[in-house]
């Protein structure tokens, strides 16, 4: 929660000092860049646990260089045809070192996962979100222009992902001598953890990618700011799901399935109400909120953020359900679902129009379809798989 208090104070901060289109501008480089690190590296990170034996550091920079490539690519290509590149190339420039450097970020909670140190899980985003907002901080102070944000945190991450990569060297899971999978086999046996975890980022981070070319640079800023306040309030399940509970779940789908099963069901129940009580505490004060905390030039989306409190829910559960699909089987299934959940939000959004009324409807409607599915299946994945296990 910490790191979630963080991370909307670095939103803040850079919507109250900059623009909204230059906000939106920058929102839109943190979301690609965050989609092409969770391709690029959380993959590798997964098999990384997964397996008892060591992968060769040759092997693991091997691997997650080639996811690297593909996901610059598929984000360059996005943005020529989408036109972004037109807008501000340097500023997306920018944010590629910022990519790399996540590398070392997430080895380090990989290395944590791996000591199933649950103070170290909780503490190292909260690292990762303090440093942000102290480099925006101090680059506002120096009155630089945007692109020294994420220089700035490229630079200033440095000693945090040296950190992170000599923790994951220290729990012999990543050395130097290790004979292990080929790069090759070991980017296939990552390519559908990356996937999975890419396209659960997406859920949160692709509405602005997508409103980005729809909406202009100014209207997604202020979209931005919506999901800023909604992103903050799924950290919650995220950090205890995704990151606390992930070793665990692993272990379970191994030794305890049943356990795992039921954790999900259950979990999934606790969030659904937890989700349901923080969105309509949320609801009433959206104009205010975003108006306050924002500014006022932000006011004008509290309609959309109103909206947004009912997919808390729904959302909630969704991540803690699809946080438990973690065996080779579940896991496969998992990624065709969120394929097609992805392509709900992607459809319904592109055909709802140009105007920006029709847009923001059709990202909210893609969204509250997207989750809808995404719930339903990960709930049915999870009761096909204990009815298997009992005739088992």
């Amino acid at each position: 929660m910490a790191a979630a208090g963080l991370a909307l104070a670095t939103q803040i901060v850079l919507a109250r000092n900059f623009d909204s289109g230059t906000f939106g501008a920058l929102s839109n480089g943190y979301s690609l860049s965050i989609l092409i690190a969770t391709f690029a590296f959380h993959g590798v990170s997964e098999v990384m646990l997964r397996r008892t034996a060591p992968v060769g550091v040759a092997a693991g920079i091997r691997a997650a260089c080639l996811l690297l490539v593909a996901g610059l690519l598929t984000a360059i290509a996005w943005t020529i045809l989408s036109g972004e590149v037109d807008r501000d190339p340097a500023l997306l420039c920018s944010f590629i070192p910022f990519v790399i450097i996540q590398g070392g970020i997430t080895g380090g909670m990989l290395a944590f996962q791996i000591e199933r140190s649950s103070t170290g899980i909780a503490a190292w985003p909260g690292g990762f979100q303090a440093v942000r907002l102290g480099v925006a901080l101090v680059v506002l102070s120096l009155g630089a222009s945007a692109i020294w944000i994420p220089l700035g945190w490229s630079i200033a991450l440095i000693p945090m992902a040296w950190i992170g990569l000599s923790r994951l060297q220290a729990t012999g899971r990543w050395k130097n001598d290790a004979s292990s999978m080929p790069g090759l086999r070991l980017v296939r046996h990552s390519f559908p953890f990356s996937a999975t975890r890419l396209l659960e980022f997406a859920e949160l981070q692709l509405p602005i990618v997508l409103a980005m070319p729809l909406l202009g640079a100014s209207d997604t800023g202020r979209l931005a700011a919506c999901l800023a306040i909604i992103q903050g309030l799924l950290l919650l399940p995220i950090s205890v799901f995704q990151r606390l509970l992930r070793p665990r779940f692993h272990d379970w789908s191994e030794t305890d399935p049943v356990r795992l099963r039921s954790f999900g069901l259950g979990g999934a129940a606790v969030m659904l109400i937890a989700g349901l009580l923080l969105g309509q505490a949320l609801r009433p004060f959206s104009a205010s909120l975003l108006s306050t905390i924002f500014g006022e030039d932000f006011s004008t989306y509290a309609g959309f953020l109103e909206q947004m409190t009912m997919l808390v829910p729904i959302w909630f559960a969704s991540i803690a359900v699809n946080a438990t699909l973690v065996s080779t089987r579940m896991a496969d299934l998992r990624l065709a679902c969120q394929f097609v959940g992805i392509t709900i939000l992607v459809v319904i959004t592109l055909l709802s129009g140009d105007d920006r009324s029709s847009a923001t409807e059709g990202l909210l409607r893609g969204m509250f379809a997207s989750q809808v599915f995404l719930l339903i299946s990960g709930v049915v994945l999870l009761l096909k798989a204990r009815s298997t296990s009992s005739r088992t």
